[in-house]
C-alpha cells in the first residue's frame, strides 16, 4: 500500500472515530423506539394463524415446547394475550395442537368455529382476513409457555373466503391470456382468482403502528412483565 493510500485509510480512521465520539457523547435513549420484529419476515419464529374457522401453530412453535402433543389455551380478555402450555392427554379441556410421528411432530390445522368467532369479536377482526401472531417463549413457576399478544398481528387477506373482484380495476395490474377458447366470465374470474392470490400474500398492519416502529425503550423493558395467575380464561371445548 502507497504511503499516500496509507494516509488516508488512518484520516478515514480518525474521521470515523471523532463521529462516534460526538454520538456517543450526548447519547440517550430518549426518544427511541424498540422496533416490532413483527415489522420482518420470520419463518422460522413461532407463531399462531388464527382464521374465522381454524387455529394452526407453525412447525417453530410446536418443536419449542419440547414433547407436548397437547395443550391448554389460555385467553386474557382484558389485556388480549393468549398462553398455550403443555398438559396431558387426559387433562380437562386438552387440545391436540400437533401430528406426532415417532420421529417427529409436524403442524396440524385445528378446526373450530366457535373459538374463533369469538376472537374475532373480542378483538374487532375482518372476517376476510386471517391473523398471525408471534409467540413469545417463557417461563413462570418452572413451567414453559407461550405468551401471544393479539394486539401485534400481521394482517393478510383470506382468499379462502371467495369474494369477486371487480376485473376492470384488476386489469391493469394482472396480465391474462386472452385464448379463443375462454368466455368474458372465465377471464374475469381468472383475473380475479390471480388478484387474490396476490392479496393473499400482501401483509397489512394495524393502525396503531402507523406512527410508531414499536415501544418506547423504558416501555419496552415492562411489556412482558405479565401476571399469569390474573385474569386468564381456559377456553373450554369437548372433545
Amino acid at each position: 500500500m502507497s504511503e499516500m493510500m496509507m494516509r488516508q485509510a488512518n484520516d478515514n480512521t480518525e474521521n470515523v472515530d471523532q463521529k462516534a465520539l460526538e454520538l456517543a457523547q450526548d447519547f440517550s435513549y430518549d426518544g427511541y423506539q424498540v422496533v416490532r420484529r413483527e415489522l420482518f419476515a420470520h419463518l422460522r419464529e413461532p407463531a399462531v394463524v388464527i382464521r374465522r374457522d381454524s387455529v394452526t401453530f407453525n412447525t417453530a412453535c410446536i418443536a419449542g415446547l419440547e414433547d407436548a402433543v397437547y395443550i391448554q389455551i389460555l385467553v386474557n380478555q382484558d389485556n388480549k394475550r393468549m398462553v398455550v402450555r403443555k398438559c396431558e392427554e387426559n387433562d380437562k379441556d386438552a387440545l391436540r395442537w400437533c401430528i406426532a410421528k415417532p420421529d417427529k411432530r409436524k403442524s396440524r390445522k385445528m378446526s373450530n368455529k366457535l373459538f374463533s368467532a369469538m376472537m374475532y369479536d373480542m378483538m374487532g377482526w375482518d372476517m376476510d382476513c386471517r391473523y398471525k401472531i408471534l409467540g413469545h417463549k417463557i417461563t413462570h413457576e418452572d413451567e414453559t409457555m407461550y405468551i401471544f399478544d393479539l394486539l401485534e398481528t400481521e394482517i393478510f387477506m383470506d382468499t379462502k373466503r371467495k369474494k369477486k373482484v371487480k376485473a376492470e380495476s384488476s386489469a391493469k395490474e394482472t396480465t391474462v391470456s386472452t385464448s379463443t377458447n375462454q368466455t368474458p366470465e372465465q377471464q374475469q374470474d381468472e383475473i380475479a382468482a390471480k388478484v387474490a392470490r396476490k392479496l393473499n400474500r400482501i401483509p397489512f398492519y394495524p393502525k396503531g403502528w402507523k406512527d410508531s416502529f414499536g415501544l418506547p425503550v423504558e416501555e419496552h423493558k415492562k411489556a412482558l412483565e405479565t401476571n399469569l395467575t390474573d385474569g386468564y380464561i381456559e377456553f373450554s371445548s369437548a372433545r
